[in-house]
């Protein structure tokens, strides 16, 4: 596992052609278990779904892909979010770059839990606020003398 990114060659037919032993380490396999499989076979339901609408009808306009989010099925059955850019060639190939969006995915996660808790506090103190706005509003003044 000598790079950073996995790497992927795949034929016209959508098959994997070759694999780097990086992206084979990370879906619990080797290079030669992946060759000859589609690339759609290594995806979750939903990140089929979106590779068939999109990343397919995208690489036919436009001959490539930037930062997709797909999950991949390792051999383990875990599975493992990826950032994933894809450019075709004139000969129909298509190389694909993988990177292992675990970190990222956790970083995103804690974002919107944040955000949901502050949001949560922002909602209290507007009822604190209404509630002592209520209570000022109906208190008697008071007349304080200084001796």
């Amino acid at each position: 596992m000598g790079a950073a990114c996995g790497l992927i060659t795949l034929a016209p037919d959508g098959r994997i052609d070759r694999a780097n032993a990086t992206i084979a380490g990370w879906l619990g396999t080797t290079s030669a278990g992946l060759a000859g499989r589609p690339f759609a076979s290594l995806l979750t339901i939903g990140s089929r779904l979106f590779h068939h609408t999109h990343w397919l009808p995208l690489m036919q306009m436009q001959g490539s892909v930037a930062e997709v989010q797909l999950e991949l099925v390792g051999s383990d059955r875990n599975v493992l979010p990826m950032l994933v850019n894809a450019r075709a060639t004139t000969d129909g190939r298509v190389y694909v770059a993988l990177f292992l969006a675990t970190d990222r995915r956790k970083y995103e996660r804690e974002l919107l839990h944040a955000r949901r808790r502050a949001e949560e506090a922002e909602a209290d103190l507007r009822v604190r606020e209404a509630s002592f706005r209520t209570l000022a509003e109906n208190s008697p003044d008071l007349l304080i003398e200084n001796p």
